[in-house]
C-alpha cells in the first residue's frame, strides 16, 4: 500500500516537486552546518562528509544553508563513527604474497608479508536536525546517549550506515612510496563517494518523510 501511494504522488508531480523546503513546516527557513565531527579511526571523513550535505541540502528552493556556527532557525550536526577496531572499519580481503606481486617493489633485504587485494571500508553518520540548541544539548547529542533523543526541538535524529571497497594496487616495477601514494588516494576516493551515497540517502529520506 505505501508503495501505491508513493507511486501515486510521483504519477501527480511529486517528484517535480521534491526541491521546495521540506522543513518549512517546523519553521525552519534557514540551516547552518558546522564541520561534522569526527569519532572514527578514519582520517580526513569530516569534510568531504560536511561538503557533500551542505550542497545537496542548498538545492531546495526556500531553505538558505550557512556553514560553521552562523545563526539560523536549526543546526545540523554530523557525528561519524565507526567500529574501533581499524581491521573492522577497513577490512582486508582476497590477502596475497607481496613478494609474488611485486618482488621488485619490496626488494631483497625485507621478508615478505601479505597485502590485501580489496580492502572494504564501514562507518556511520549520525545526523541530528534540531532548533536552537544549547552547546549543552549539543553536546549531549554528540554522546552515546545522543541517538536516543527526543523532543520538541528534534527535527531529525538518524543514523546512515557508510560501506565502500577499493582495490589496493600493487606493481613490480614501483617503489612501495608510490604504491602508498596510489593506495591513499584510492581509499580518499571511496571515502568521497561514500560521502555522496549519505548525502543522496538523506535526501531520499526527508522527501519522503516530510
Amino acid at each position: 500500500m505505501l508503495c501505491s501511494i508513493f507511486t501515486l504522488f510521483s504519477c501527480a508531480g511529486y517528484r517535480f516537486q521534491e526541491k521546495e523546503n521540506p522543513f518549512a513546516q517546523y519553521g525552519v527557513k534557514s540551516i547552518t552546518i558546522p564541520m561534522f565531527y569526527n569519532k572514527s579511526n578514519l582520517s580526513n571523513i569530516s569534510a568531504p562528509m560536511t561538503k557533500e550535505m551542505y550542497h545537496m541540502l542548498s538545492t531546495f528552493s526556500g531553505l538558505h544553508i550557512k556553514s560553521g556556527n552562523n545563526d539560523a532557525d536549526a543546526v545540523l550536526i554530523g557525528i561519524v563513527d565507526a567500529p574501533s577496531q581499524a581491521k573492522e572499519s577497513r577490512e582486508a580481503t582476497n590477502l596475497r604474497s607481496a613478494k609474488n606481486a611485486a618482488e621488485e617493489a619490496l626488494g631483497e633485504n625485507r621478508e615478505d608479508f601479505y597485502i590485501p587485494s580489496t580492502t572494504n571500508v564501514r562507518a556511520s553518520l549520525r545526523l541530528i536536525l534540531l532548533k536552537n540548541p544549547s552547546e549543552k544539548e549539543i553536546e549531549l547529542l554528540k554522546s552515546s546517549l545522543g541517538k536516543f533523543a527526543v523532543g520538541p526541538k528534534i527535527i531529525v535524529n538518524e543514523t546512515i550506515a557508510l560501506s565502500g571497497s577499493f582495490t589496493r594496487e600493487i606493481y613490480s616495477d614501483e617503489a612501495i612510496d608510490v604504491i602508498d601514494t596510489q593506495n591513499r588516494s584510492a581509499l580518499r576516493s571511496t571515502v568521497d563517494d561514500m560521502a555522496k551515497n549519505a548525502a543522496q540517502n538523506f535526501k531520499d529520506m526527508i522527501l519522503y518523510a516530510f
